[in-house]
């Protein structure tokens, strides 16, 4: 009976010992991280206006949906900026053959058809005909602001307008006024594009990159060679205009990346890639410039700046690079081929951390701040936008 005392006086102290050590040195589990829903709104039926209705007032500033294959992380315009996207409220969208803008409590402001080409930024848009002889420069509220007389393809990036002219070869920025800020000829067509705030940066078929600064000047020609078959399949520019990376050549495909040292950017990474794209590759920058994303045929790859080393994310097929939550260090991606597609949260270590499935033909995936914004397009021509609200549990 003494042996047996001992030892269920040796159990509770150790017991109690434990329980000392639980309130001295717990720690909180992690949370968990969820998009909690909060409104759905069906598109109106596209009217044949040439002007949307006025843009909602007192939104936060979304992310640019323009019309290239590669969506832009944040870009903010400042300073150096041509100002298109200044003072602009509202969330642009173009989604099952309409474009227009919504704001934050789900006002759809406008439902446009959309023409053979669309331009759009939060501030600005223009939409076009198949040979369009000159442009309208519409405000997301769609009054004309101006009238280009120069036929070209007209692209918003970094709050900037560019029109590249017919054949392919020859870029302009275009001023608030419709008139060209500067000019550029190039020796071979425009393959790949991306722009900061004081950087204008393009790929040529040649496999040379080119940089323009906001007064025309050429701040940046490099050709990274070593593969085969030259051409700039992709590129991209960090906001702060410091670094630029391309993915460029055939057989083989490679990554190389660019800092300003002093007045000249110099090579700082270079990969040889498993990809073998002969068409656009989707890269951007992060907003605050950390990290560069781009497409891999495996999903995502991911630059560290300040490392100089890369990570892989696993995803299904990218419909974009997607944007960065730098305030959470959390990556919002879009990934699915067809119609099974999903809202994929990730690490910029890899790490995939929540997974939204959804089915639809279309969709987009835009944010501010905590909020989601998902838009989606269903057979029919019939499409909605969603928010949802990002969480931790």
């Amino acid at each position: 009976m003494e042996e047996i005392g001992k030892r269920r006086l040796a159990a509770a102290a150790i017991a109690l010992a434990g329980i000392a050590y639980f309130f001295a040195c717990a720690r909180p589990l992690p949370k968990t991280l969820v998009l909690a829903p909060g409104w759905a709104r069906a598109l109106p039926a596209a009217a044949l206006s040439a002007a949307p209705a006025a843009a909602p007032s007192g939104a936060a500033a979304p992310m640019v949906i323009d019309d290239r294959s590669v969506a832009t992380l944040e870009t903010k315009a400042g300073p150096g900026s041509t100002g298109f996207d200044k003072g602009a409220s509202g969330f642009p969208y173009a989604l099952a053959g309409r474009y227009g803008y919504f704001d934050a409590q789900g006002l759809i402001a406008s439902a446009d058809a959309a023409p053979f080409g669309l331009a759009q930024s939060k501030g600005a848009y223009i939409a076009y005909d198949r040979l369009p002889e000159s442009l309208s420069l519409r405000s997301a509220g769609g009054a004309e602001l101006a009238r280009i007389t120069e036929p070209g393809y007209p692209f918003f990036a970094a709050g900037r307008l560019f029109l590249l002219r017919p054949g392919q070869a020859s870029v302009a920025e275009i001023g608030p006024d419709g008139a060209a800020l500067w000019s550029r000829d190039f020796p071979s067509i425009v393959t790949a594009f991306d722009a900061s705030e004081e950087l204008a940066l393009f790929g040529l078929m040649d496999g040379s990159l080119v940089g323009v600064g906001p007064k025309g000047a050429e701040l940046l020609s490099f050709s990274p060679g070593g593969s085969r078959i030259a051409g700039i399949y992709g590129c991209a520019v960090s906001p702060d205009g410091e670094m630029v990376a391309a993915v460029s050549g055939l057989d083989r495909q490679r990554l190389v990346v660019l800092e300003r040292r002093s007045a000249a950017y110099r090579v700082t990474y270079h990969r040889w890639l498993e990809s073998d794209y002969r068409r656009p590759v989707a890269m951007a920058f992060t907003g605050d410039g950390s990290y560069l994303a781009y497409e891999s045929p495996t999903g995502l790859g991911l630059y560290d700046r300040a490392a100089r080393r890369e990570a892989s994310l696993s995803a299904a097929r990218l419909a974009s690079v997607g944007e960065y939550l730098a305030d959470r260090g959390l990556l919002l991606l879009l990934e699915g081929g067809g119609a099974e597609k999903g809202v994929l949260i990730a690490s910029p270590a890899g790490r995939r951390l929540f997974t939204a499935p959804f089915t639809a033909s279309e969709a987009f995936v835009s944010r501010s701040g905590d909020a989601v914004f998902l838009g989606i397009a269903e057979g029919g021509g019939a499409a909605s936008i969603l928010r949802m609200d990002l969480k931790e549990e």
